[in-house]
């Protein structure tokens, strides 16, 4: 909000994008998601979203891009759930 003007709103249709690097995202949802249900979901081995999360190893795009769609999917899956 600026400072300058405290009647500042956003557009009524604004939409936010977080971009993330594998590490920062693996990090920020650590406590949410398990390397166990992180393997289970993008097929990568436990020990290797270990490697990326630390920041020991970069994940190939190709990777990185399996990491997002998982999630994306994950999200696809639960915008459909109805309680």
């Amino acid at each position: 909000m600026r400072e300058d003007d405290e009647n500042f709103s956003f557009p009524e249709e604004y939409e936010l994008a977080y971009l993330f690097d594998p590490e920062s995202l693996l990090k920020h949802y650590n406590g949410i998601f398990s390397n166990a249900s992180l393997e289970r979901l993008t097929n990568i081995n436990q020990r290797q979203l270990q490697r990326y999360a630390s920041g020991a190893s970069k994940p190939r795009p190709e990777q990185a891009k399996k990491i997002a769609n998982a999630l994306h999917s994950l999200g696809k899956e639960l915008l459909a759930v109805e309680l």
